[in-house]
């Protein structure tokens, strides 16, 4: 009489991971935590991108006038000597820049972008204070002397310019406009370029006091131009 034929099952741990490679592929709920996370990620991504593009550059480019100091200085050397972007500009004041001014003494304040100007002007009544005087000063270490025309002074450092242009208050003596221009906010360094433009803006400055405030005797002699350094 023949045995019943009895099915054959493979044992072992070899079986047992067959079967269990086999069987379909059940998620976690660990598993779908994770790609709850990621896409949630993914869509903050995506909505912080679209609100960046209708958003306001918080670095606005700077909007400078044409003149400052109460529109009697040329602002081209000022807008050379700012950032394209940053802080907006602000002309914090001015005080006897017009033909109309109280004169001997006047200043003007200028900022943008995270920069100051100081731009002042004195007449030295001093005769201490002659041209000799600024050609020492000029001569001192670290100072690098400027000429416009008949004006003279010097580059002081990294960040300041002074420029003398004579304006005697009479005949006979030899008084001075002193014009200084000085910028913060600048890296501690010598930037040839960053001297040209405030040589040329405290020509700027010189020319208009000189002509329409003061009336110094030496304005009709200073010429067009940046100053000469060096």
């Amino acid at each position: 009489m023949s045995r019943s034929a009895t099915p054959w099952v493979a044992k072992g741990r070899g079986a047992d991971q067959t079967v269990r490679n086999n069987a379909p592929f059940t998620p976690t709920s660990s598993t779908r935590r994770k790609k709850i996370v990621f896409a949630a990620l993914g869509a903050l991504v995506v909505a912080g991108a679209a609100v960046a593009l209708f958003l306001p550059d918080r670095n606005p480019a700077l909007s400078i006038p044409d003149r400052v100091c109460a529109e009697a200085v040329p602002s081209t050397h000022v807008k050379a000597l700012l950032p394209e972007k940053g802080e907006p500009f602000e002309e914090e004041r001015a005080v006897n820049f017009t033909p109309d001014a109280s004169r001997g003494l006047g200043m003007c304040d200028l900022s943008g972008g995270g920069r100051v100007f100081e731009i002042r002007y004195s007449r030295l009544q001093d005769p201490e204070y002659n041209r000799e005087w600024v050609r020492r000063d000029a001569s001192k270490p670290g100072n690098i002397p400027l000429s416009l025309g008949p004006a003279g002074g010097y580059v002081e450092s990294h960040s300041r310019v002074e420029l003398f242009v004579d304006c005697p208050y009479a005949k006979g003596r030899t008084d001075l406009l002193e014009v200084s221009v000085g910028i913060g906010g600048v890296p501690e360094t010598v930037d040839t370029t960053r001297q040209a433009a405030l040589a040329g803006l405290a020509a700027d400055v010189a020319r208009v006091i000189a002509r329409q405030v003061e009336h110094c005797e030496g304005a009709a002699d200073l010429p067009d131009g940046a100053p000469a350094i060096g």
